[in-house]
């Protein structure tokens, strides 16, 4: 029953990643970063490995954009 609702917690977690950093929050990379260790649950849990490369990509992403506006902030 949880795998049936995951792609829909997902779904909604890239919404409100999109929406936060749309407004330059900077939740917006930190809530998607974590929401990539459920991408991951959801990848080996459905053995979908082909999620893997975009996954590890999102994470990459993230982790750089929480760097970069943390740096900003402190200069």
């Amino acid at each position: 029953m949880m795998l049936k609702l995951i792609p829909w917690i997902l779904s909604g977690l890239a919404c409100v990643t999109l929406w936060l950093m749309g407004n330059k929050s900077v939740w917006g990379p930190r809530i998607g970063l974590a929401s990539q260790l459920l991408w991951a649950y959801y990848t080996i849990a459905t053995r979908q490995w082909g999620l893997v490369p975009g996954m590890l990509l999102y994470a990459i992403i993230h982790a750089r954009n929480i760097w970069r506006w943390s740096r900003a902030s402190n200069t």
